[in-house]
């Protein structure tokens, strides 16, 4: 693994925690998507090796489709630039079983580029929401749970004075 490949794995860590607590719900899947992506491909790296890439190439396709479906549900940009990075993606692998002289290491090279693209575009997509004002998910989903928690305590103990909810922060 090369210092590339280290550092789009750290990178993108970093974003999908940065994704994951400021995101919607669409960044949200689509965090989840890649965090399933890269868990698979931690566990079919020995068949990469073996000069088999099947596994890849479905969990791309997979994510593909999942991304298209995105960009066309959503009224956002970044799903379609990362569908198009996958179909990319898929498309090296395509050219490298199809053309002899492409060597292995321009092929890892396009593929660590293109990784790097398509976290950028998901970090950019949080900043657009921040931009536009829009509210993460995260804080919606704490206030909604903490409402809830509230009216359960109410609920089981009618003699406690009610706790007022906490406020949400945008």
């Amino acid at each position: 693994m090369t210092v590339w490949q280290q550092a789009e794995i750290l990178f993108g860590l970093i974003v999908y925690t940065v994704v994951w607590m400021r995101g919607g719900p669409p960044e949200r899947l689509a965090v989840g998507v890649l965090l399933i992506h890269n868990l698979t491909s931690f566990v079919t790296w020995r068949w990469e090796i073996e000069a088999s890439y099947t596994a890849s190439m479905i969990r791309e396709s997979v994510s593909l489709l999942i991304f298209g479906g995105l960009w066309f549900r959503s009224n956002r940009w970044w799903p379609a630039v990362m569908a198009a990075a996958t179909c990319l993606l898929l498309l090296t692998y395509a050219l490298w079983m199809l053309h002899a002289a492409v060597a292995h290491f321009a092929v890892a090279s396009a593929r660590v580029g293109l990784w790097f693209l398509i976290d950028l575009v998901l970090l950019l997509s949080v900043f657009e929401r921040w931009v536009a004002g829009e509210p993460p998910a995260g804080s919606a989903a704490w206030a909604k749970a903490a409402r809830a928690t509230a009216a359960k305590r109410r609920a089981a103990s009618p003699t406690a004075p009610p706790t007022p909810p906490r406020p949400s922060v945008p």
